[in-house]
């Protein structure tokens, strides 16, 4: 539980998050970060000073990681304070993101609803304005509702949808052409966005120096 003191053997894997208090660990956190270089673990110093998740993951254990070697001094144990467990820890945000990602919102998608919804007001405002010039002439109820379903799918073209899919069908098959396959066609769209894409993996294909 959060507040716990526990102390913290060699060749185990943390069970939760938690500040070190006295002593040195060398711990393997690649599950979490992709190093495969263990990371050594210093306790907590006594300062005034508020701890910070951040700027004080020096002398943080995470869940999930291994810890390789324990060192104490003197006679102290190796001691570490519980501050996050179960799905709060840095894995179970992670897990928590993989199993209930977060859903994307496109600026493309959201411009389509606005502008079909912006079409579909001009419907109605017209039809309105037309409904009292067509009850003075004495239209029936029947025709004045083929007028109003007329108007509607003459103002919001029902071939939107199609030409948004054919427009990506016609991108799919111009990447194909390069050897580009695409698996989710939705993504089509986002990637016509992208100006820059980063890949890091230091310490596996790269070094830790320029």
């Amino acid at each position: 539980m959060p507040g716990d003191v526990i102390e913290i053997p060699e060749m185990c894997s943390m069970p939760c998050d938690l500040i070190l208090l006295t002593g040195s660990c060398i711990v393997n956190e690649s599950m979490l970060t992709g190093e495969s270089i263990p990371v050594i673990k210093n306790a907590l110093p006594f300062t005034n000073e508020t701890y910070d998740v951040i700027s004080d993951n020096k002398y943080t254990l995470y869940g999930g990681t291994q810890v390789i070697q324990s060192r104490k001094f003197g006679k102290s144990r190796v001691l570490g304070l519980v501050i996050r467990t179960a799905f709060v820890t840095t894995k179970g945000n992670l897990v928590r993101d993989i199993l209930y990602p977060k859903p994307n919102k496109f600026r493309f998608y959201q411009d389509s609803l606005k502008f079909i919804s912006f079409m579909g007001i001009l419907a109605v405002l017209g039809f309105m304005g037309t409904l009292p010039f067509m009850i003075e002439q004495g239209f029936d109820v029947g025709p004045i509702i083929n007028r109003s379903l007329d108007l509607i799918t003459i103002t919001v073209p029902p071939a939107l949808p199609a030409a948004m899919t054919v427009g990506t069908v016609f991108a799919i098959n111009r990447l194909k052409k390069k050897k580009i396959f695409c698996i989710s066609p939705p993504r089509v769209n986002v990637s016509g966005r992208v100006n820059l894409m980063v890949f890091d993996k230091t310490g596996t294909l790269t070094e830790e120096g320029l």
